[in-house]
């Protein structure tokens, strides 16, 4: 009888007495046998707690592929890392697992929920319908521009697309780090998105002044709220939000995000500065209760608002939360304040948690002195109801002062805009880096959104043109 031949040794590892083993052993290549095609890895791997380890053999269809599953192992047994997993595993593997995968570390980084019923959406509706039977370790180019073709159905914006291709390369570094895709092996390779059209000497995050509403149609809109949504209105879904105009001007003239103002509490305005402490956000998850969460970014800033806005309609409204009597003088109330604070931070230094402090400090929604509510839940309102009573108000502009009309174009938000450009930087002369701090964003961002490089020289030589 025939012996049965060897397969040819092609390279080996270091010795190694890894697992118990009386005799050294190392990662070990063959050759395919004679008559076969495939490539063997053969190592060392263990096998549970306190269990001897076992023998473990891949295989490979190329030498080229082997050779990686044999650096890997190295490396693996050298770093004490998780060995190459078999072809079963890494079949079993695929891209609606990476997803799972990706959305859950997302929650372990502390993600906002809206931010992840975003990235949420992004996975169910345009990835995993897609390629999310597809093995990690087959992932290419080809998957990735199905996706991008199946979302340029129905994502018409250059910023959603975007967003799409951004998900799909966080997704592929986290492949990456993983070790389920080689990283010689790049699916978005050569997968472009067309560019926009960019205004010269401006950023692609650029704000269009368009999009920066008037002053007069800030007024406009808070003198509607006034009049729709107080006690001598007549539509009793308008009159649920009685501060509908007093929270408009409150965005308009400081800049805050729809989340900080629905999280502003009396607490919060500190009238003998005048200013505002924005240390929150309101947070409606979806098909969950809403709850007070952090600030973007966590950070903490103060907001300068007018002394009409601050006495003239947020003080009454701060009385009526730390039930002071409609004459109490704004000493009294700062005193109330001041106090109600001390209460929360003598709470919040007995708790475990070192960051707790008088501004964060839980507080039942139902409990809490919210500025702006909704009467019919005593909360905050949610943002779609909130955007719904505001194209409202902008319908009865359109019709009973279209001098002053909001353009269908202008969004709510857009009133951050204003605040940031018509009122800080123009009206009060505030520099950029200041208006930064108002708005708790980075410099960075303020002036890819705001400042166009070469604007002031033009408006420059058009006036001296409209005098020749």
């Amino acid at each position: 009888m025939a012996t049965r031949k060897k397969p040819t040794l092609l390279a080996q590892g270091k010795p190694r007495t890894l697992g118990g083993s009386a005799r050294p052993w190392r990662v070990r290549l063959y050759a395919p046998e004679d008559g076969g095609t495939k490539y063997q890895v053969m190592f060392r791997a263990p096998a549970g707690e306190g269990e001897p380890w076992k023998r473990v053999l891949r295989r490979a269809n190329s030498e080229e592929e082997a050779r990686k599953i044999f650096a890997q192992a190295e490396a693996a047994l050298d770093t004490e890392r998780e060995t190459p997993a078999g072809a079963d595993v890494r079949a079993s593997r695929t891209i609606e697992m990476l997803g799972r995968e990706y959305l859950s570390e997302s929650t372990r980084r502390g993600k906002q929920p809206r931010t992840m019923e975003q990235r949420e959406s992004r996975l169910n509706a345009h990835i995993l319908p897609t390629i999310g039977g597809v093995p990690v370790a087959k992932w290419r180019v080809e998957h990735s521009r199905l996706v991008m073709e199946k979302g340029a159905k129905t994502i018409f914006s250059q910023r959603g697309r975007e967003d799409l291709r951004g998900q799909l390369a966080a997704m592929r570094k986290l492949a990456w780090r993983l070790d389920w895709l080689d990283q010689s092996i790049d699916p978005l390779d050569g997968l472009e998105i067309g560019r926009a059209n960019v205004l010269h000497g401006a950023t692609a995050q650029y704000v269009d002044p368009r999009l920066r509403p008037e002053t007069r149609q800030v007024k406009a809109m808070a003198d509607a709220a006034d009049k729709l949504c107080g006690p001598g209105g007549t539509d009793p879904l308008l009159t649920r939000l009685p501060l509908f105009g007093t929270k408009i001007r409150v965005a308009g003239f400081g800049g805050l995000r729809l989340g900080e103002q629905n999280a502003l509490r009396a607490i919060d305005v500190f009238f003998e500065h005048g200013y505002v402490h924005v240390n929150g956000a309101w947070i409606t998850p979806r098909g969950a209760a809403g709850f007070r969460g952090p600030v973007k970014n966590h950070t903490l800033h103060e907001v300068p608002l007018p002394k009409s806005l601050l006495v003239g309609e947020l003080l009454p409204r701060v009385k009526e939360l730390l039930d002071l009597p409609g004459k109490a003088s704004l000493q009294q109330v700062v005193n109330a304040q001041e106090e109600e604070r001390q209460r929360r931070a003598s709470l919040a230094a007995k708790e475990k948690d070192r960051n707790l402090a008088w501004w964060n400090y839980p507080v039942a929604p139902e409990d809490e002195f919210w500025l702006f509510v909704d009467t019919e839940t005593g909360l905050p309102v949610k943002p779609e109801a909130h955007n719904e009573r505001w194209h409202r108000i902008r319908a009865w502009v359109e019709d009973n002062d279209p001098d002053n009309a909001w353009p269908k174009t202008i969004v709510y938000r857009n009133l951050r805009h204003h605040a940031a450009t018509k009122w800080f930087h123009d009206e009060l002369g505030e520099p950029w880096e200041v208006v930064a701090q108002y708005l708790g964003d980075k410099l960075t961002t303020v002036l890819n959104h705001y400042v166009r490089a070469g604007e002031d020289a033009l408006r420059d030589s058009v006036s001296k043109l409209a005098e020749l």
